[in-house]
């Protein structure tokens, strides 16, 4: 297979890639990650990614065991990351005189990358911080502007990525034991106001890629662990981890408001079920034993009819009329009910005298139908009405 390809994330918004060989003087192209793909058809491609996206860090651990080592790194870097330390890949390398050096990525800003050169088709050797492409230099900044971003580089396990407009007090702030910036430009940079004690050699460049080129190391590959190449099945579960997450955590939910719902719909029925049968007794209150409210309900109505005069029909009337109203408001309750002389008085109780006017439109709307509101007071147990309903002679 050829020697690999060097590409660069040039602009992830744009879906934009820059990539060239690893020989002097390459050619730089600039094209989409299909375009990439095909370039990289016949070998592999060493993959820079963005400084921002990266943090490299040198620590101080006097621990020689290997052991000791990954057990105390996820506590030494939780004071330099923006998240849970679950939320992140690391790389390390043990270094001289028990310094260690650590690159850091959060875990779904690698997978997603990764995907999509896996659906591209392209064959990765490696992945690493653009920021240790940079060249380095002893008691040298090392900055490579690009658009509108800088890549630094102050030492050979330590820098990062800033905001162009920032870096002058960047510099100034956190890099006061060096006296030297080593500055490659794409772009004009002479609106750039550098401390004063600092030495600025500027060299003017075509691209950023045409300086970043490997160390002979090649350390802090961040295609380790997981996400090694010879353990794809591994990449795929912690790709698909925060989607399955997200689906489970969703389907947990659905579940809760599913049984809430239901809950709620027992307890209505319940209600509903309790008022129905306190109906039932006020209005037949020879039958001791309720089974079927339905059935017993009509068994009775077909004994009143069998025996009905002219008060019955208008007793049944006015009672069939008054209970299907009361069934359509559960907060309308009959307390107790009468029938004197072709007038059906009812005992209602309910929480505001609105509910007693619209009983009485409701009733009215029959043919004939008149009702007379005897009282309705107002209490700390809500409304107490009295209620006369009759028929109209014709």
């Amino acid at each position: 297979m050829a020697e690999p390809i060097l590409a660069r994330i040039f602009d992830d918004m744009d879906d934009l890639y820059e990539w060239s060989d690893l020989v002097e003087n390459a050619a730089i192209r600039q094209g989409s990650l299909q375009q990439l793909a095909q370039a990289a058809a016949n070998t592999a491609v060493i993959l820079l990614l963005p400084a921002t996206e990266v943090l490299l860090i040198e620590l101080n651990l006097p621990i020689s065991s290997h052991r000791q080592l990954k057990k105390a790194l996820p506590y030494a870097l939780e004071d330099y990351l923006a998240n849970d330390v679950e939320a992140y890949h690391w790389v390390w390398s043990k270094q001289p005189g028990d310094k260690i050096a650590v690159a850091a990525i959060a875990h779904q800003k690698l997978a997603s990358w990764l995907q999509c050169f896996s659906e591209a088709g392209i064959k990765l050797q490696g992945v690493y911080a653009e920021t240790l492409f940079v060249p380095v230099h002893e008691n040298t900044v090392s900055i490579l502007l690009d658009k509108n971003r800088a890549i630094v580089r102050f030492s050979p396990w330590h820098g990062g990525g800033i905001d162009r407009d920032f870096l002058p007090a960047f510099i100034e702030n956190t890099l006061a034991e060096h006296t030297k910036i080593q500055l490659w430009h794409s772009q004009p940079c002479a609106d750039l106001n550098w401390p004063k004690q600092l030495t600025v050699n500027c060299i003017a460049i075509d691209s950023a890629l045409s300086q970043l080129r490997p160390d002979k190391k090649n350390e802090l590959n961040l295609l380790a662990g997981i996400y090694s190449p010879d353990q794809p099945g591994k990449v795929r579960w912690k790709t698909w981890l925060p989607a399955a997450t997200l689906m489970l955590l969703a389907a947990l939910m659905q579940y809760g408001a599913a049984l809430t719902s239901y809950r709620h719909s027992q307890t209505q029925l319940a209600e509903l079920e309790n008022s129905n049968r306190q109906l039932f007794r006020q209005t037949f209150p020879q039958i001791k034993r309720i089974v079927n409210i339905k059935a017993q309900a009509e068994q009775e109505l077909l004994v009143l009819r069998k025996h009905r005069g002219n008060n019955g029909s208008i007793y049944l009337r006015l009672l069939y009329q008054s209970a299907q109203i009361l069934s359509q408001d559960a907060l309308l309750q009959l307390q107790a009910l009468d029938f004197v002389g072709g007038v059906l008085s009812l005992h209602l109780t309910g929480v505001g005298i609105a509910q007693i006017e619209n009983f009485k439109q409701l009733m009215e709307k029959n043919p004939g139908v008149k009702v007379n509101i005897q009282s309705a007071e107002t209490g700390n147990n809500g409304l107490s009405a009295h209620i006369d309903i009759s028929e109209q002679a014709s």
